[in-house]
């Protein structure tokens, strides 16, 4: 039962530890087996007595020791052991000294026989190891039967060619006897010959390294006093349990991706919304940019914040400057950003939006972008949540998306669990009845490992929702392709005002570029750049909105709306890489977190 426990960890074993040759060495060097060869007795008593030959070519070394393991599965005990080299035997002992050998039952249920010799290099030797094996014959009314894997697949050296003989308890009638042998599992009845009525001679080889040679030898019933034993019971009752696994296996599998199908179509999948125009020129709701990209995408990202930073500067709640370094001989220039708020009532706002301005202001009026660098992110979860409870109070879920994502996978993720857990543990009880059970536990982990798959998907908007996001969908299908529907040079007092929905919808390069290509087309009077080499006016002090840098002062600072709005105005083509660039900054800063260190700093 030992050996069933550590079922799941085998393989991962034997990359690890690699598969353990019949010799071991203190040096270089390799080991092949030249022949390996069995006498094997069936007695009267059902007992069975083996001796088995060693012919073993040691080249370098020196080596010092050798074993050998066998199966306990399908006996009921293995006695009598006995290790002999030129006649003489070896004392049983576990000092490990030269001439002696040592009995362990390792982890697998094996009984493990390991012998000593004097220290040996580019030499060969030969010994014999004999023992008797105890409940070892299958009984059928059809006829006894002995079958022995006599060369393990869990080596590594070569053994060049071996000979098994079977003598049988009496003599019989030679067409009463069968002989036959399993190399790899595949059936050779070529390799046994009957010798005699009592008789049957098995060869083979040669067996490389993981190969596996089994013979069987039947003879009829009754020669033996033996009866059959559990193991027998177990091993003629697998393919029973075995076709009963593959049935549970195959119900658990279909069952579960039908069941999967179904959760999601009841519970994940919206409603069809009713018919929606192709397109809509303007917003269907008056909902902001940020919820909207909620709604369609199912998530709160960047993009969303972004969009809303955008849509606020836009209705006057804050300016976004952009400073431009010219460096020293045209090296070492960038661009640098800073967001300053203006006097509009943040109360009027959602939660949202109020938690944004709070998370980009919390240092005062005027705010750096870079200064926001590894402390911004610390706002991001508490941002995105309450953009999710927004659009559950605007009825489009109703749950929130991530919490929806969130229980499925959280179900699926103890479904997971508890699947591998039950497998590994209820596997070793019923591994010897039915070995291919873990084909049930393989099925279940695919199920609740296609909870996991499907949990992203499993976000449901309501009636409403399923409606709204059509719409929107709709509008757009608009902005993406605004000259199918109409004149863009005719549209310019459309840029500013959906702006913010084309960095929601992903479309910003594309909307700014349709506009920038326009003649005389103004930038947004809430984006100024500094110094004004970009064809912008320069505003005087005004006291209509906060100065930014220096000390704060008005005079000599930031231009006002005013200002800006009465001539001082740009181009929206020489200003589109800063907003670009902006947009990129924004998104990078705004994520980024301290590197941990694993040292303090002063």
């Amino acid at each position: 039962m030992k050996r069933i426990s550590f079922f799941f960890l085998a393989a991962v074993l034997a990359l690890l530890l690699g598969t353990a040759p019949g010799a071991s060495a203190q040096g270089d060097g390799g080991v092949a087996v030249d022949r390996r060869d069995g006498d094997i007795t069936i007695q009267p008593d059902g007992n069975v007595r083996v001796k088995e030959t060693w012919v073993v070519r040691f080249s370098g070394g020196p080596f010092r020791r050798a074993f050998r393991a066998i199966p306990l599965n399908r006996v009921n005990d293995i006695t009598d052991w006995g290790v002999s080299e030129k006649g003489a035997a070896y004392r049983q002992n576990d000092l490990g000294t030269p001439g002696s050998f040592a009995l362990t039952t390792n982890d697998n249920d094996e009984r493990v026989i390991t012998w000593y010799f004097q220290p040996t290099q580019n030499a060969a030797r030969t010994f014999e190891l004999s023992y008797t094996l105890r409940g070892a014959l299958r009984i059928y009314d059809g006829g006894d039967q002995f079958f022995w894997k006599f060369i393990e697949a869990d080596r590594q050296y070569v053994i060049g060619a071996s000979t098994v003989t079977v003598n049988l308890p009496q003599s019989f009638a030679t067409n009463q006897l069968r002989g036959t042998t399993y190399r790899n599992s595949g059936e050779l009845e070529e390799e046994a010959t009957i010798q005699s009525g009592q008789q049957i001679v098995f060869n083979g080889g040669p067996f490389p390294g993981g190969d596996e040679w089994e013979v069987r030898a039947q003879w009829p019933h009754g020669a033996v006093s033996a009866v059959a034993q559990p193991w027998q019971e177990r091993q003629d009752q697998q393919p029973f349990f075995n076709l009963i696994s593959l049935v549970v296996a195959s119900v658990i599998l279909l069952g579960g991706i039908l069941g999967l199908y179904l959760l999601w179509y009841t519970r994940g999948r919206d409603q069809p919304a009713g018919l929606v125009a192709e397109f809509y020129p303007q917003p269907p709701e008056n909902v902001p940019p940020g919820v909207v990209g909620a709604l369609i995408d199912e998530r709160a990202d960047m993009q969303d914040i972004i969009a809303t930073i955008v849509d606020l500067a836009r209705r006057g709640f804050l300016q976004i400057q952009e400073q431009e370094q010219q460096g020293v001989f045209g090296f070492g220039g960038g661009r640098s950003f800073t967001f300053a708020r203006t006097e509009g009532d943040a109360s009027t706002l959602l939660p949202y939006e109020q938690q944004l301005l709070g998370a980009i202001f919390a240092g005062g009026n005027a705010r750096d972008l870079d200064d926001l660098r590894n402390k911004f992110y610390s706002s991001l979860p508490g941002l995105q949540s309450s953009l999710y409870d927004e659009t559950v109070r605007a009825g489009y879920f109703a749950r929130g998306p991530q919490q929806t994502r969130v229980r499925y996978g959280v179900l699926g993720g103890v479904a997971l669990v508890a699947t591998l857990a039950c497998g590994f543990f209820g596997y070793a009880a019923v591994s010897e009845y039915a070995p291919l059970a873990f084909l049930v536990v393989v099925a279940a982990g695919i199920v609740a490992l296609g909870l996991l798959v499907l949990s992203p998907v499993m976000p449901k908007r309501t009636p409403a929702g399923s409606t709204a996001v059509a719409k929107w969908r709709a509008f757009k299908r608009y902005l993406a392709n605004i000259e199918k529907y109409t004149q863009v040079d005719q549209a310019k007092d459309q840029f500013d005002r959906y702006l913010p929905y084309a960095v929601a919808f992903g479309l910003e390069q594309s909307w700014v570029s349709k506009f920038s290509q326009l003649q005389n087309m103004p930038a947004p009077i809430w984006y100024q750049t500094y110094p004004y080499g970009y064809g912008y006016g320069h505003g005087q002090g005004s006291n209509n909105g906060p100065a930014i840098g220096g000390d704060g002062n008005a005079s000599g600072g930031l231009p006002s709306l005013n200002d800006l709005s009465s001539g001082g105005l740009g181009s929206l083509s020489s200003m589109s890489t800063g907003l670009f660039s902006m947009l990129n900054a924004t998104s990078s800063v705004f994520t980024s977190q301290p590197a941990s260190s694993g040292s303090g700093g002063g």
